[in-house]
Parts: structure tokens; C-alpha cells; sequence
């Protein structure tokens, strides 16, 4: 049996309670350092008291709150607390955070310390660990944390801005329960490949109708709250995310037929 190198090791001693640790302690430590143009001074502070001093008041994402740990109490957020939910969380806070100063305060106006380098990219291996990835939507300021789901990747990748963020919204963990968003959601991704449902691929004419059909029956294109009363949220949930993965198959038969058939007049020019 051959030897682990050492980095083998390394990555199979990897503690996700020890790392969230260490991304905490990061965060409320490393240090930014401002240069003020107007006074010609330097100042310097963790992420969050530069982003509290400097950039909170204007941030979208505030709501009401006048403060970060007025974000941080209605979030909940517990450094003694490891559940995934917990983390999941936590960090999703860390990076609106984090964005917020990437993308408004610029070198050399705001100089990066090496512990808020190492701060980004320890967030960026415990998400690999936990399969996550992130969802910026620039416009509002505002990133979200899905799970990886490489249908939903790779369909957003050929979709237009507007439902690539629909289809990865989808994953989000509040949304579980929530059928009116689920709903509004996969009417966006519908009309995108609505054309596409109606020019069935051959082989595979069934996937096509019973997705057209649930997206008939079940309240989505059209009002019929009436013929599935009888259906509980729970179900009607699990219907969603059903018609969610046949609508992100349908889409993905589609592009890898194209595919299929690009590969075959190449192969065919090689003779």
C-alpha cells in the first residue's frame, strides 16, 4: 500500500467544527487597513467594524436594521452553534460581509491583510467540503448560499441572467415550505424553455408531456388551485421539486442531443 504524502493527511484530518473556528476567529479579527484621502490618515479594523463605519448605512440588504449585530441577532447567529443550518448561515453572513468591501472599497483606498486573504479562502474550502457554492446577485447586493446540483449548474450556464438565477435560487434552504416562491420560481424557468417543451426530443417524448403536464396542473401556468385542493403542501412541494429536476432534464436532453450530433459530423469529417 503506497505511502500518504503529507497533504493526503493534512486533507483527511480536515474538522469542520474546528474550521468554522478558525473562519470566526478570522473574521473578527483580521484586520483591514483604510487610507483616508481627506485627512491623509490611517485606520484600520476588523471587516465588520469597516463595513459597520463606512458602508452598513447604504447596504440593501439592511432592512431596518441600524447595525451588524442587529443582523447578526434576528439571523440568530451563535458562534457555539455547529449545526450545518448554523454554518450555513454564519457563513452566508461572512460573505455579504466580505462582498460588500470587495466591491466598494478598492486598493489602495483599502489594503487586505493576509488574514483577510486567508479568511476568504477558508470560507472557500469549507463550502467545497460542505458542496455548497455561492449565488451573487450583484443588483441587490446580496449573496446567497445553494447546494452544488450540477444540473442546475450547468442549465443556469446556457440560461439567460434573469433564470439562471431562478434555477439556483431554487436550492436555497428558506425556500423549503415555501410554495408561493417555489411557484413564481419555476414559471420564470417555464416560460425561458417553453418553446423547447413543445418540440419534443425522440426517445424521450414521455419526460416532455408529463413535465408540460404538471406545469399545467399543479397552479403554476394557469390557475387550478381548485383541481388539486385535495393535495397537501407537503405533496404539492414534492410535485414542485419533481417538476423542477424534469425541467432542468428536458433542458439538458436538449443541449447534450446538440451536442451528440456536433460530435457526430466531426467524428464524420475525420474519415
Amino acid at each position: 500500500m503506497a505511502r500518504k504524502n503529507i497533504f493526503e493527511i493534512i486533507e483527511e484530518k480536515y474538522d469542520l467544527k474546528e474550521e468554522i473556528g478558525k473562519i470566526d476567529f478570522l473574521f473578527n479579527n483580521a484586520l483591514l487597513i483604510i487610507h483616508n484621502n481627506l485627512t491623509f490618515q490611517q485606520e484600520q479594523g476588523n471587516v465588520e467594524a469597516v463595513v459597520q463605519n463606512m458602508l452598513f448605512f447604504n447596504w440593501k440588504q439592511r432592512g431596518s436594521s441600524l447595525n451588524c449585530e442587529e443582523v447578526r441577532r434576528k439571523l440568530d447567529i451563535d458562534l457555539n452553534k455547529f449545526e450545518n443550518e448554523d454554518i450555513i448561515v454564519r457563513l452566508e453572513y461572512y460573505l455579504n460581509i466580505i462582498s460588500l468591501v470587495n466591491t466598494k472599497l478598492m486598493y489602495p483606498n483599502c489594503q487586505k491583510t493576509q488574514q483577510f486573504v486567508m479568511l476568504e479562502k477558508n470560507i472557500e474550502i469549507l463550502l467545497d467540503h460542505l458542496n455548497y457554492e455561492y449565488l451573487d446577485i450583484k443588483e441587490e447586493e446580496k449573496i446567497l448560499l445553494v447546494p452544488k446540483n450540477p444540473a442546475a449548474t450547468s442549465v443556469a450556464e446556457i440560461s439567460t441572467k434573469d433564470t439562471a438565477i431562478a434555477i439556483l435560487m431554487y436550492n436555497h434552504s428558506s425556500l423549503k415550505g415555501n410554495l408561493s416562491q417555489k411557484q413564481s420560481l419555476l414559471l420564470k424557468i417555464y416560460i425561458e424553455y417553453e418553446k423547447l417543451l413543445k418540440k419534443p426530443i425522440d426517445g424521450f417524448s414521455e419526460f416532455f408531456d408529463k413535465t408540460k403536464g404538471l406545469i399545467n396542473k399543479l397552479n403554476i401556468k394557469h390557475d387550478n388551485k381548485k383541481e388539486i385542493s385535495d393535495i397537501d403542501n407537503i405533496q404539492l412541494e414534492e410535485w414542485y421539486d419533481e417538476l423542477y429536476q424534469l425541467l432542468l432534464f428536458c433542458v439538458l436532453i436538449k443541449d447534450n442531443i446538440e451536442r451528440k450530433n456536433k460530435a457526430g459530423n466531426f467524428l464524420k469529417s475525420l474519415k
